[in-house]
């Protein structure tokens, strides 16, 4: 319907007006360049007081959050519409928690899952330096792209825990 309208407009004029009298019209379209990123759920919880088999009996021992239970932990979806760049990065890092516990944002890892559960990259250590996660060398994204991501954080003993502390993890996505 819609084309079937704007066929009739452009023609219109030929018949009211005749040819010689037709004149052109300039359409321009400016559309901005555009790198987006959403994450699903900006909360994600250890409640060691809540967890079988905490403390440990023997260190390293790994445990994954209490909230959200389910993996994947995190859905971030992004998106690269970009006509100057010719490439891309997200990046992830974490600052150590405050106040201070011991568990450091290098105890916490991540990995990349399928979105059903399945691991699909080996465990990364999380970092105070950015750390590319994702990149393309093409200037834009096949649309919203999806990546998840599961969290674990690592126990090897030297932690002092002492009520509520938190970290704070930043992902940028950003042209090149």
């Amino acid at each position: 319907m819609r084309k079937l309208l704007y066929t009739a407009l452009l023609v219109l004029p030929v018949f009211v007006f005749g040819a010689s009298d037709f004149e052109e019209a300039e359409f321009n379209f400016i559309i901005p360049e555009i790198v987006a990123i959403d994450i699903s759920d900006a909360s994600i919880t250890w409640d060691f007081s809540s967890m079988a088999g905490f403390p440990p009996a023997s260190f390293p021992a790994y445990y994954e959050p209490t909230t959200p239970i389910a993996r994947p932990h995190q859905t971030i979806d992004y998106l690269v519409w970009g006509f100057g760049s010719t490439s891309w990065e997200l990046t992830v890092k974490g600052d150590d928690p405050s106040p201070a516990c011991g568990i450091l944002i290098g105890d916490i890892e991540y990995a990349e899952d399928d979105g059903l559960g399945t691991l699909t990259s080996g465990w990364t250590v999380f970092t105070t330096s950015a750390v590319a996660v994702k990149s393309g060398s093409a200037n834009t994204t096949d649309g919203w792209t999806t990546m998840y991501q599961d969290y674990q954080v690592n126990i090897d003993g030297d932690e002092i825990l002492t009520g509520s502390s938190s970290s704070t993890v930043t992902y940028t996505i950003q042209t090149l």
